[in-house]
């Protein structure tokens, strides 16, 4: 029995449906998924490599192509006011932000009554991927204002510009 049956056969004990779940999320909410095909419904739209401003259906069936601009126009329709988008991903933003700083302050508390490092290491990591997770939809909410949500290239350089004169008190809105 080699090293990786031996593991995979632990973690197939250890590993419940509930923890599969919360691997699904955690995937999409770091990027591993991509969108549904709207053509077929049963592919993903992905990056393809001879025209980075196209996204093509991994459905073999399908084989739909859509440019980022059809992308951005379909995202403008169905989609309610754009300032109540931006309003409501930079509320998120906030209230995860919180969140971290409310877990962050609990578990240091705990970490010394505990007399635990590792529960401070845990909070640490945790509080890691709330704050991106704020980050993230900060930069939605700056993509919405600026109207520049789907692009070949993500433009985080103009975003983080825009957020570092937002935090010094020159930035407009």
């Amino acid at each position: 029995m080699g090293i990786g049956a031996f593991l995979s056969a632990r973690l197939a004990r250890r590993v419940g449906p509930e923890h599969r779940t919360f691997a699904a999320m955690t995937g999409t909410v770091l990027g591993g998924t991509h969108a549904t095909c709207p053509a077929c419904r049963r592919g993903h739209l992905l990056p393809d490599p001879g025209a980075p401003a196209l996204r093509k259906c991994d459905d073999p069936a399908c084989g739909a192509t859509y440019s980022l601009a059809e992308m951005g126009r379909t995202f403008a329709l169905e989609g309610s006011d754009i300032r109540d988008l931006a309003h409501e991903a930079r509320r998120q933003a906030l209230m995860l932000f919180l969140a971290a700083v409310l877990i962050g302050v609990v578990a240091a508390v705990w970490a010394i009554f505990a007399q635990s490092w590792l529960t401070l290491l845990g909070a640490v990591l945790l509080c890691t991927v709330v704050l991106a997770s704020a980050l993230v939809q900060r930069y939605r909410a700056w993509q919405l204002d600026r109207g520049r949500m789907f692009e070949a290239r993500a433009p985080l350089g103009a975003f983080l510009a825009a957020e570092l004169n937002e935090l010094i008190g020159r930035g407009q809105r």
